[in-house]
């Protein structure tokens, strides 16, 4: 068997000149990605969120969120008498890990089964995160905000309902 006359070239730079999935392509499909329009708030009209809360969403590579989780009390003060909930965006044995850290009274969770189409509808509202929403006595977004809480900042948050 003789060996080929020249070497495939595997590198993610010739993968992405040839159209592979390198990270020039990546590059674009997130430009193109940022360039859309995000979806409407009406665009899912049966997704609602607790009653007259703050959401706090999280994910467990998001640094900012990790302090906002560590000033909870703090911002839960500051948003009365809206209640605080955190909801993780993401999933995987890192986000249970800090899933856990989350005291049982601030954790919300998604009915069952629908947990991908609130991620997609909440992640749909933001460019990144930390990001939190405000919900009126309906459930509906009233307000978000980006950047992490405090409680001055989620104060601000929740008059904007």
């Amino acid at each position: 068997m003789d060996p080929p006359v020249a070497a495939a070239n595997t590198s993610w730079r010739a993968r992405a000149v040839e159209g592979g999935r390198g990270p020039i392509r990546a590059a674009v499909l997130l430009c193109a990605a940022a360039a859309a329009p995000a979806l409407p708030a009406a665009a899912a009209p049966d997704v609602r969120y607790p009653p007259d809360s703050v959401l706090l969403l999280v994910a467990p590579w998001c640094a900012p969120c990790h302090a906002e989780l560590a000033r909870l009390d703090a911002i839960a003060a500051g948003a009365r008498p809206r209640a605080v909930r955190v909801f993780m965006v993401d999933e995987g044995p890192r986000a249970a890990a800090m899933w856990r850290g989350v005291p049982a009274g601030y954790r919300w969770t998604p009915p069952a089964g629908e947990e991908r189409r609130y991620r997609a509808d909440a992640m749909a509202r933001t460019a990144g995160l930390p990001f939190s929403l405000a919900t009126d006595a309906h459930g509906r977004v009233c307000a978000a905000r980006g950047g992490g809480m405090d409680a001055a900042r989620v104060k601000a948050l929740a008059t904007e309902c």
